[in-house]
């Protein structure tokens, strides 16, 4: 009987300390810069997701660019999905679209950036990608 109840005693005790792990992330994204590739888009429109973590409400809107990039929502909470449809580059030109995430006290600038078929988006330069907002 003493070996069940130290036995009980054992397993309540390492039960106790186990503690869930939880995202302390005011927002967060994966990455700041998506490059999507010319062969990617040039036949069909591309469906992709972007994560967005967060401990509270966020928004994420389209602040320049074209509107051959799509996001099916605009807030929400905690950390989730937004559903993003790039249409297809029948103009075979670089293309880029900036989105801004916030919480209200923190905003982080993304980029989506389309090749072309002579030009990769992974080759332009961060501090260009202005330029190629259509």
């Amino acid at each position: 009987m003493k070996k069940y109840i130290a036995l009980i005693a054992a397993l309540f005790a390492l039960v106790s300390c186990y503690k869930p792990y939880v995202s302390k992330v005011d927002l967060g994204v994966n990455d700041t810069r998506v490059n999507i590739t010319w062969t990617q888009v040039k036949e069909q429109p591309l469906d992709f997701v972007f994560p967005v973590y967060s401990t509270g409400a966020w928004t994420a809107r389209i602040v320049a660019g074209g509107d051959w990039l799509t996001i099916d929502r605009t807030s929400g909470e905690g950390n989730q999905y937004i559903k993003c449809n790039a249409q297809t580059n029948t103009l075979d030109i670089v293309r880029a679209v900036r989105m801004e995430v916030s919480n209200g006290k923190k905003t982080i600038p993304v980029y989506f950036v389309v090749s072309s078929s002579t030009l990769s988006a992974a080759d332009i330069a961060d501090a260009e990608l202005d330029n190629y907002l259509i």
